[in-house]
């Protein structure tokens, strides 16, 4: 009679080894590598893959828990950081460069996260922490009273295309772009205001598709 504990055991040493293969190619190539690559990396055959994630959402949100705990760092270091500008340019400067680093957190911070109860936990936390940060910044002065949180979404977004095309020939393109980014986030007193920004569920509607 087959043991029911060894079957869950068994279930769960290739769930943890599809796990490791995505994030893996997730990291070197992005979110679209076919999932018969995943399976293949794993060890695993393509059937078990879909047992134990029926859909490729599943796995990315699932990869997204796993590997999540990198861009809270940079959240938490950003806020931490005494000088609520410092904190904006470690923050700016943080995002982008594991957008450079790893293709897989690129495409997701340029998306909309995998939606689950637990992603949709940990980041609305970093929201409210990032809000904070862009509050204190505005508070001392530093950060222009037009800029809001979907403008760092902005930035992300655009970074993702600056490293798609960069990342090869010019490695370092995006610390330009950051660079760039940042001074237009800085407080003058000849800033030109900024046209309206984006609706928050219309810029995560969009990003979803």
């Amino acid at each position: 009679m087959t043991d029911p504990t060894a079957l869950r055991a068994d279930a769960e040493r290739n769930r943890q080894r599809i796990l490791d293969a995505a994030c893996e190619l997730f990291a070197r190539s992005g979110l679209d590598v076919p999932l018969e690559e995943v399976a293949k990396r794993a060890g695993v055959g393509i059937a078990t893959l879909y047992r134990r994630f029926p859909t490729r959402q599943e796995l990315t949100a699932a990869a997204f828990v796993r590997t999540i705990s990198t861009y809270l760092e940079v959240v938490d270091r950003a806020v931490r950081e005494k000088d609520p500008w410092r904190g904006v340019v470690d923050l700016v400067e943080g995002l982008c460069a594991l957008q450079a680093a790893d293709a897989g957190l690129r495409d997701l911070l340029a998306t909309s996260f995998p939606e689950t109860d637990e992603t949709d936990e940990l980041v609305r936390t970093a929201q409210e922490r990032v809000d904070a940060l862009l509050d204190r910044a505005k508070e001392a002065g530093m950060l222009r009273r037009d800029v809001v949180s979907e403008d760092v979404v902005l930035i992300v977004l655009g970074n993702s295309e600056v490293v798609a095309r960069t990342h090869e020939r010019i490695p370092g393109a995006w610390r330009r772009y950051a660079a760039l980014m940042l001074e237009a986030f800085r407080a003058r007193p000849d800033a030109v205001p900024l046209p309206e920004p984006p609706d928050p569920e219309a810029l995560r509607q969009t990003l979803k598709r």
